[in-house]
């Protein structure tokens, strides 16, 4: 050891020989420690196991001599003095798996014939020979982590496009933001003038026509005065003609007289009948008889104008019906047979004489053909359903004169003008509020999620079409038909700390029957296209889906800026 020692020390300067000298020291006095760590320790834990001195437990709950350590018993609480035994409950053991992954297992798995590390460190005491199988399964590994680094790169360089995709769609739409508020500025005072002109020509209108109202309703009230005197005149003369003794008044006995009244057709007017069109009146005068009686009466008393009272004679001649040939009752199917009836011809449904105007020598089948050609129902349809419009235009029209209607046409145009304007401008204020929602949401690192919005993607499984739209919602539909169900609408991303955008979670869906409202939690992985691969549904009403996109891709460790 000295003269490895001195040769070491000749390799260095003068300046660097004391230096030297302290770090051989160094790994020389650690040198013991580290090659006689004990089995199942980590090397970042190797320091507290000294075999030169007594073991103090991780935990400090107790101190031992180092002989004690990995024999078979537990003098630790937290079994740091067993890590390479099944001694302690709560130990650890660490498989080293070197050309792999090095792993930490409960200790109560060594010795249990079972060969969890892939060293087959975890047997070292039991008779079980596990083979070292960490070489192929580290080739293996590597392999798999290099084909991810390498999606991953691809996919990061996709995305490296989406985030310049993003930064110019949002640039887009800010300068549609802009020019959408100057355009709502221009249409601001467009309305207000627009408006202005409009209370001018109505208020002309206005007066124009609370003129021609004025006038319909003083004519409409005449017309009714017009009607209550004609009416008033006729129950005066229909009084007067029930009222037989002229005494002001007509009694149950003056309304039995009248045979209009005999509702059964019996022959005479019974006290019920008159008591019927007296109501709970013993009599009429002449302004109950207007009030309630003649619009009862008149009915049945006009009937006596039409329909004279029968004669004696007339009784007799209808008791003795003329004596006629007999023949079979007339049926409103009973159609008479045609005069040129041939009894030999075919009977067929639509064997009708034909008209002469079919011999005409003009007539051709082209000019039958045009005329089919020609005739469309839904023109006559049309032409019957304007009419009645026309004319009502048409009368309309006609109550005002030629200085009011131009003064409705004006206001009608104003009117239009200040509708147009306002339309126009209630609508970019509804684009502007879209826009500013949109600009306004969380688009992730970069914003490069931005692009996904207003994508939707699916995926179809042996039941049910899912679909996700990014910031908008989630749905399913039968694979066969029926309608769609919401699974949520765009919540908010729901990644763990450090990584935000790892998920994002759709609530408020369409409810369960007796159930919640369905949700959405989707999972977002890195790949180099978009694609939705994977739909469950873990808890009733509740979904999860995974999504692969470049977005989610990050640089992987060790990949150059020359790689990209």
């Amino acid at each position: 050891f000295y003269k490895s020692f001195q040769m070491l020390l000749d390799m260095y300067p003068p300046k660097l020989k004391l230096a030297s000298v302290a770090c051989l020291l160094v790994l020389y006095v650690a040198t013991p420690v580290l090659a006689s760590r004990p089995k199942g320790v980590r090397v970042e834990l190797a320091s507290f196991y000294n075999p030169a001195a007594d073991f103090k437990c991780l935990d400090g709950s107790n101190i031992i001599p180092f002989i004690q350590v990995n024999d078979d018993y537990c003098d630790c609480e937290d079994g740091s003095d067993e890590p390479g035994t099944s001694a302690c409950p709560s130990g650890k053991f660490f498989c080293e798996n070197a050309l792999h992954k090095s792993l930490v297992i409960p200790s109560s798995r060594v010795g249990d014939t079972v060969c969890d590390c892939c060293d087959g460190s975890d047997e070292w005491e039991s008779k079980v020979t596990c083979p070292n199988t960490c070489d192929e399964m580290g080739r293996a590994a590597r392999e798999a982590a290099a084909e991810a680094n390498k999606v991953a790169l691809e996919g990061f360089n996709i995305r490296q496009g989406m985030v310049n995709e993003a930064k110019a769609m949002l640039d887009e739409k800010m300068a549609q933001v802009q020019e959408l508020e100057n355009k709502k500025a221009q249409l601001e005072a467009n309305k207000d003038v627009t408006e202005k002109l409009k209370e001018e020509a109505e208020a002309p209108e206005k007066e124009a026509l609370d003129y021609y109202k004025r006038i319909e309703e003083e004519e409409k009230k005449r017309q009714e005065e017009e009607e209550a005197a004609s009416a008033a005149a006729e129950a005066t003369e229909y009084f007067s003609l029930l009222d037989t003794d002229n005494d002001g008044t007509i009694t149950m006995a003056e309304l039995q007289l009248r045979p209009g009244l005999d509702t059964n057709k019996d022959g005479e007017v019974s006290e019920d009948e008159a008591k019927f069109f007296l109501g709970d009146r013993e009599t009429f005068d002449m302004e109950t008889f207007k009030e309630a009686g003649f619009a009862l009466l008149k009915p049945y008393l006009e009937l006596e104008k039409v329909d004279p009272v029968p004669t004696d004679d007339a009784e007799e001649v209808e008791l003795t019906p003329p004596v006629e040939e007999y023949h079979a009752p007339d049926h409103p199917m009973m159609t008479p047979p045609p005069t040129d009836f041939d009894p030999d011809a075919p009977d067929h449904p639509m064997m009708t004489p034909s008209p002469d105007a079919y011999e005409s020598e003009d007539y051709t089948e082209e000019n039958d053909e045009d005329e089919e050609e020609d005739y469309d129902i839904s023109d006559h349809e049309e032409e019957e359903e304007d009419s009645p419009k026309a004319e009502e235009v048409k009368e309309e029209a006609s109550k005002y004169d030629e200085k009011t209607q131009e003064l409705i046409s004006n206001a009608e145009a104003a009117r239009k003008a200040f509708t147009d304007v306002d339309r126009e401008f209630r609508d970019a204020e509804r684009e502007i509020k879209q826009l500013k929602e949109s600009l306004e949401k969380d688009y992730g690192d970069d914003r490069v999620f931005a692009v996904l919005s207003g994508q939707c993607f699916s995926h179809t499984d042996n039941e049910y079409t899912y679909k996700m739209c990014p910031f908008d919602h989630c749905s399913q539909k039968g694979k066969h038909g029926g309608s769609e169900t919401r699974l949520g609408g765009w919540g908010e991303w729901t990644g763990p700390e450090g990584d935000k955008y790892a998920s994002m979670k759709f609530t408020g869906g369409q409810g369960c029957w007796n159930g919640p409202a369905r949700s959405s939690l989707v999972h977002l992985h890195c790949g180099a296209e978009n694609s939705l691969t994977h739909v469950s549904e873990p808890n009733r009403c509740e979904y999860e889906m995974h999504f692969i996109t470049p977005a989610a891709c990050k640089l992987p460790p060790g990949a150059g800026h020359d790689e990209l």
